[in-house]
């Protein structure tokens, strides 16, 4: 048998090998995003710092000067000396500081500076009274900060100071720590996965050896070689682990595939061997049973055409008839015993209500000889039970002819069959003179038959009920009987119910 080769993406290494790669760099990309994202909330934290410094020191230092200057702390001493404080900003470390009046005019700084800032948020800002700083990134770790601030002395707006701070080297110095520690999680994360590759490969391995070894021992059993020697190469079995105790499970199950393989092939030969002896065994009984039937099929033809004139040929037919009948039912006694002796029914699931159907139709023709009549009560759905039919037959005909024989004529009969607390019940029951109380005990004994005068037909063995007894307790059921004397008797046969639910 030839079986498709699995691809690596089918395989369980690669299937783990996803599930540990997937979730690891989306981890590490979700780690150096929010890595990245409190970087720069920790730079604009300190920056804003900073500016509070910086505004407090710029206030400070336009204070200090206009106090030397022994001047008025209003816009016109600001714009007057303005130069002296642009001069103190610069010294200070204030890069591109531009002074402006309250209404946002520039006073003092580079005009070229003030077009490109004048419109930027933290100048606007400032010109409604209120501190602003803007922070700009660009590539290769540039971030610049544009601070806008009113000045406010003694409760009076007179003016405005803009400046440009280079925070470049703190976000640098940032961003390489961010990326020293992206590298080092990224080379430990690879680490691991390689740990973690090299164990799953390792523990995959044997597993994958034995699934190899299975399929080419399945191809070893349809050709009747021996597939154990297959698994003793693999040398698993002496492993203390799961993979140890899955081979040597494995190599039972094996042993065992290979035993009932064997069996199937002697049961095979022994089945060909039953068949060739059956299909004799048949054609013999049908030339044996033949020769009878022929017989007597040939002599009441002859006597049907020449009518009932030809004494001569009555007496010689009838006797030929009576003979030849009388070895056709020896031959069947015969193979009757030979099926009880060989038991070759096995017991099956059958369709109790099907057969009580079928047996009191066929068993109404009998009771209209005798002036009775069969009535079948009760479920007509299925009723499952486990036994063999000819036996339930024979229990159920023994049952129901009973009742015809000893019944009252002109009477009914009635059969009734129902299913409860997991039994299946048949009653039989009928009219007539019934049987006495000390008799119901007996009557299931061989050749015990209650009153012999009650019975409208003769030959009765008196065997009947003491099989179906019998039959009974092999179908681990039961039959008893309860009767009326002078009115009526009741047989009730109880067979143990199949599951509803099972095909019969």
């Amino acid at each position: 048998m030839h079986r498709k080769k699995r691809s690596f993406f089918h395989s369980i290494l690669f299937r783990i090998s996803f599930w540990i790669l997937l979730p690891g760099i989306a981890g590490m990309l979700l780690v150096a995003y929010f890595v990245g994202i409190q970087m720069k909330y920790q730079i604009e934290k300190q920056i804003m710092e900073e500016m509070q410094r910086v505004r407090d020191n710029s206030l400070l230092y336009v204070q200090q000067t206009l106090l030397l200057k022994d001047s008025r702390m209003d816009a016109d001493s600001f714009k007057l000396y303005k130069n002296e404080i642009e001069k103190q900003l610069s010294n200070a470390g204030y890069r591109e500081a531009l002074l402006c009046s309250p209404e946002g005019t520039l006073l003092a700084g580079d005009s070229k500076v003030f077009e490109l800032r004048k419109e930027q948020e933290d100048f606007t800002r400032a010109k409604e009274q209120k501190s602003a700083f803007l922070v700009r990134y660009g590539n290769g770790g540039q971030c610049e900060v544009y601070f806008s601030m009113p000045v406010n002395l003694n409760g009076k707006f007179i003016g405005i100071i803009s400046s440009f701070f280079d925070y470049g080297g703190l976000y640098r110095r940032q961003l390489d720590t961010v990326q020293r520690m992206v590298w080092i999680t990224v080379a430990v994360f690879a680490l691991i996965c390689l740990i973690i590759w090299f164990t799953v490969y390792r523990i995959l391995l044997p597993i994958r050896r034995l699934s190899q070894a299975a399929s080419e021992i399945s191809s070893h059993l349809a050709d009747g070689r021996q597939g154990s020697m297959i698994l003793n190469k693999l040398r698993l079995q002496g492993r203390k682990d799961e993979i140890g105790e899955l081979c040597s499970n494995y190599m039972e199950m094996l042993q065992v595939t290979e035993e009932q393989f064997q069996k199937i092939r002697d049961d095979k030969d022994r089945i060909l061997m039953l068949w060739s002896s059956r299909q004799e065994f048949y054609n013999n009984v049908t030339h044996e049973l033949k020769t009878p039937l022929t017989t007597i099929s040939g002599y009441a033809q002859l006597m049907e055409k020449n009518g009932p004139g030809d004494e001569e040929l009555f007496y010689i037919g009838t006797g030929h008839i009576l003979k030849e009948s009388t070895r056709l039912h020896r031959m069947v006694v015969q193979l009757l015993e030979m099926q009880d002796k060989a038991d070759a029914e096995n017991a099956r699931r059958l369709n109790l209500a099907e057969i009580v159907e079928n047996i009191t139709e066929t068993m109404k023709i009998k009771a209209n000889r005798y002036d009775n009549t069969l009535t079948l009560e009760g479920t007509k759905e299925c009723v499952p039970v486990v036994g063999k039919e000819d036996k339930i037959r024979q229990v159920l005909i023994n049952v129901i002819d009973n009742a015809i024989k000893y019944g009252e004529p002109g009477k009914p009969i009635h059969i009734r069959l129902t299913r409860q607390d997991g039994l299946a019940q048949v009653t039989v029951s009928n009219q007539g003179q019934g049987i006495q109380k000390d008799e119901l005990e007996m009557i299931f004994e061989p050749f015990y038959r209650a009153d012999k005068g009650l019975s409208r037909e003769m030959g009765s063995s008196g065997l009947g009920l003491s099989i179906a007894a019998r039959i009974m307790e092999e179908h681990k059921g039961h039959i008893k009987a309860v009767s009326i004397p002078g009115k009526e008797t009741i047989f009730t046969i109880c067979f143990p119910a199949a599951d509803q639910n099972d095909k019969v």
